[in-house]
């Protein structure tokens, strides 16, 4: 079951760009970690209750035992209004193989981990409720950042950044300098765009007018090349290709001839269609799906 979930998880994260998508899996970065996430904070795990849950991980799966743990929280940087205390539930790894298994080592703060939280453990956490609704759970491909960990502090910068973005969208998106007006962008759509990684079933609605056409507006507005200096930090043409646009809404993918720079195209292209048949369109939001 649990290598359902890796393959599930790896499959999430292949690349979207034509030339590295057959050949390279990408790790998230923090600010796709908070995109996915429901609840972000910062904490420490204050408990490990002493009886486990019996729940499936995944939507039809079998009942697993699930681990709770317990997490003060320090600072609630999304969805954890009015809130001290969160419980967390993991399905403990199993014991070690005899031979041992060589370690998992992912690279701090990005990598796929198995979760297994112990008590006095602190991190930047990002969480989703569970599917039973009983408690809170952390995907692997969403590992916490460890506060000892080399560039803890300006990654989450980045994330506290991000979610002050999402707690007011609208005065994110109206912000007096582009390049805040850009990141905004970049911020909404990935949270906007991002399927499930636990199996739920997600749908589209319409995201308000006046809320797209500044989403699509800063866009326009913003530098598509991405910093190769911060490799945390959003990527323009990863957010332009989250919109999903196609011919259907009039979008015209560029010719781009020898020698000519493909970001810059396509920007064009996106720039053109925005003024034309863009000009009325609304970024399709995925939402779970409501049951009936």
């Amino acid at each position: 079951m649990f290598r359902k979930l890796i393959v599930a998880a790896v499959a999430a994260v292949l690349l979207a760009t034509p030339a590295e998508a057959k050949r390279a899996i990408r790790i998230f970065t923090p600010l796709e970690k908070v995109a996915q996430a429901e609840v972000v904070i910062t904490g420490k795990v204050s408990a490990l209750e002493k009886d486990t849950v019996m729940a499936p991980q995944f939507p039809g799966g079998e009942k697993v035992a699930h681990k709770i743990a317990v997490i003060k929280i320090e600072k609630g940087l999304y969805g954890a209004e009015n809130v001290t205390h969160i419980k967390v539930g993991f399905v403990p790894p199993p014991p070690p193989a005899n031979p041992p298994a060589p370690p998992v080592r992912p690279i701090p703060g990005r990598g796929f981990a198995v979760i297994n939280l112990t008590e006095g453990q602190e991190g930047l956490y990002f969480l989703s409720k569970h599917h039973t609704g009983e408690f809170y759970t952390i995907h692997p491909m969403l590992a916490p950042l460890d506060p000892k960990a080399d560039g803890y502090k300006a990654q989450a910068e980045l994330v506290t950044k991000a979610t002050t973005v999402l707690a007011d969208p609208m005065k994110a998106l109206k912000a007096a300098k582009a390049d805040d007006r850009f990141f905004a962008a970049m911020v909404l759509v990935a949270k906007y765009r991002s399927g499930s990684l636990t199996g739920v079933e997600m749908e589209t609605v319409k995201l308000a007018a006046d809320e797209s056409k500044l989403i699509l507006k800063a866009l326009a507005e913003g530098n598509w090349k991405p910093d190769p200096m911060n490799p945390n930090a959003p990527n323009p043409f990863m957010a332009f290709g989250q919109l999903g646009l196609t011919a259907k809404d009039g979008f015209k993918a560029p010719q781009v001839k020898p020698g000519e720079d493909y970001l810059t195209k396509m920007k064009e292209a996106y720039t053109t269609w925005l003024a034309g048949p863009g000009k009325d369109y609304q970024i399709n939001k995925l939402v779970p799906k409501k049951k009936k």
